[in-house]
């Protein structure tokens, strides 16, 4: 791909631009488009009101206490068709998108074609890879606080912004320097691990127990942690997503769950997870599949019961 040169006539592709895709996309173009020594072109795929303020004034990018920037890619648009080749994809659309998302882009991709979802979830690489069954998956999250201030404006909301992605399991040849020096190059850290699945199941561990608890009695993060029954029904939900990932080779541990629970402790007591204000915001779609589904339906293959995940799934479907 040689994404590291700034010679590369490459298509980069961020699609969607929430509050991570917006970042990750705003940082690309900060480094590529104001560059004119940089040939590669550079795509947003956004939609509605956010795409229209994007095309009008560019993305406007809010840094963690520094000035805006705006961020002007090559191009902006809701639709694929008109692409070509695409060498690098960052995908960050909402889960239940996802597979409509890469049908959309398939055919535009190849064998060489690099994709890297930012994603929650522990399914993302197989679901992507049953579709774009030809290119090359990099299992990957992120931890990074941002979100959509206003259509056209994406807001940093802390100092920590940190990539975790190795290479797909199906390409173990892939040469993950490429795009370790690519990121650096556009300002962003990268860790590359030779086992990716373990930092998406650990990042998991704490997203899935408190969106569930959070979204089913509308009360914060902290306030779930620092309730004894609600804090119980946290560590049940992590203590099942532990022997569900054993049997799929990823090991998980006390430490592990320790840990998941401090953040709880520690964390801004207003805040608020994503998924819970998603049903707040009476969203018409919410990603409860990606956030307990998938532990359920791994679980039944498994034979892992999951009866704590499963009691909250129906409190939320039932609310």
């Amino acid at each position: 791909m040689n994404l590291d040169k700034s010679s590369a006539y490459n298509n980069i592709v961020v699609m969607g631009l929430g509050g991570v895709g917006g970042y990750f996309g705003g940082m690309f173009a900060l480094n590529i488009t104001t560059n004119w020594r940089d040939k590669r072109d550079l795509t947003f795929i956004a939609r509605g009101a956010h795409l229209e303020a994007i095309k009008a004034n560019g993305l406007t990018l809010k840094l963690w206490k520094q000035d805006p920037v705006v961020c002007i890619p090559k191009m902006v648009t809701d639709s694929v068709l008109k692409l070509p080749y695409i060498n690098f994809l960052l995908l960050a659309v909402k889960n239940y998108d996802l597979e409509d998302a890469v049908r959309q882009v398939e055919p535009r991709l190849n064998s060489d074609t690099v994709i890297m979802p930012l994603m929650n979830g522990v399914d993302v690489y197989d679901r992507i890879k049953a579709i774009a069954t030809k290119s090359i998956v990099l299992p990957s999250c992120v931890y990074i606080s941002s979100k959509i201030e206003c259509p056209g404006v994406v807001k940093l909301q802390g100092d920590i912004v940190k990539v975790y992605s190795g290479a797909d399991p199906e390409r173990p040849d892939f040469d993950g320097d490429e795009i370790q020096a690519f990121f650096q190059n556009m300002g962003l850290k990268l860790y590359w691990t030779q086992n990716p699945f373990e930092p998406i199941w650990r990042k998991f561990l704490f997203v899935s127990p408190f969106a569930l608890v959070t979204g089913a009695t509308g009360k914060t993060i902290h306030e779930v942690w620092a309730d004894p029954e609600l804090n119980a029904s946290v560590l049940a939900l992590m203590n099942e997503i532990v022997a569900v990932a054993a049997k799929r080779n990823v090991v998980l541990n006390s430490y592990d769950i320790d840990y998941a629970m401090r953040i709880g402790e520690n964390i801004d007591p207003a805040a608020k997870t994503s998924f819970q204000l998603d049903i707040e915001n009476r969203k018409g779609r919410i990603e409860l599949d990606a956030l307990g589904g998938v532990i359920v339906k791994l679980g039944h293959e498994s034979g892992v019961p999951t009866p704590e995940t499963e009691k909250y799934l129906k409190k939320i479907v039932n609310a």
